[in-house]
């Protein structure tokens, strides 16, 4: 297999070579129960091997010495060639397995195996909101079982928290105008959809974490610090607890939308 090593090197190669060393195996059989076997013995087996061998060790080295994000451009780009090579020289048709085997051993060693420090990433992306790169870590993450569960649980966390504090620094006016609290949430909702939509390609297990946490900021009470005076079981005293005033607001801004319809001013 010192073809694949060559043109993994950048050198240039007859591909029509290796086409005819395959199709020769595949010929060589001549149990027509099971044609695929010698070609499935050597050639397939040898040209595993060969890709293994190579991207585990060049995979590594791409990391240390390039780092997390360039390595996911590096994981990529390596999946999209290989997927084209193999289409170029293992058999294809029906009975064989090749594709899907080079397919899963590639996403094995140049994403499983590097899946926690590719994830740990996930966090400053979404926080700078460098769609491209967390685009990229998607498609790569979901190439393999589970990949995509620590990415919608850092999605929630960042809502959550980055919606919390929009709205608490906007606490002393949204609190009082149905507009402006409206406003703000509409605001906080196209904000993460963006995100969604550009980072993720509205993957519907992103849109379920997105409203997941967001309806967790709609229904948090931190913003709303109302003194109830002595509702409730108390030992002199009052009690004051945080109740949402979310529901009286959206029901002011609903009647403010009234007041200005035609039909309200003819009433």
């Amino acid at each position: 297999m010192n073809f694949l090593l060559r043109e993994r090197s950048g050198e240039a190669f007859d591909p029509r070579l290796v086409v005819g060393v395959r199709e020769s195996f595949v010929n060589l059989c001549t149990d027509f129960t099971n044609k695929l076997q010698i070609y499935l013995e050597y050639f397939e087996k040898a040209y595993l091997d060969a890709t293994r061998e190579f991207y585990t060790s060049n995979g590594q080295q791409y990391l240390a010495d390039n780092g997390v994000q360039n390595y996911m451009k590096y994981a990529h780009q390596k999946l999209q060639e290989e997927k084209r090579r193999a289409e170029r020289y293992l058999e294809t048709s029906k009975e064989s397995p090749s594709l899907k085997l080079v397919e899963n051993e590639l996403d094995r060693i140049l994403v499983s195996s590097h899946q926690d420090v590719i994830i740990e990433e996930c966090p400053k992306l979404i926080a700078s909101n460098e769609v491209e790169k967390l685009n990229l870590m998607f498609k790569l993450m979901n190439r393999i079982s589970g990949g995509i569960s620590p990415m919608l649980q850092y999605l929630e966390t960042h809502i959550v928290s980055t919606g919390l504090a929009d709205m608490t620094a906007h606490a002393d006016t949204i609190t009082t105008d149905c507009e402006k609290y409206i406003e703000e949430l509409l605001k906080l909702f196209r904000q993460y959809s963006t995100l969604v939509k550009n980072a993720f390609d509205d993957d519907t297990r992103f849109l379920t974490s997105r409203d997941k946490a967001y309806k967790q900021v709609i229904n948090d009470v931190s913003v709303f610090k109302l003194d109830l005076g002595t509702k409730g079981k108390t030992t002199g005293g009052s009690k004051t607890h945080p109740e949402s005033k979310c529901p009286e607001l959206l029901a002011n801004y609903c009647d403010l939308l009234l007041r200005k319809t035609p039909l309200s001013k003819k009433l």
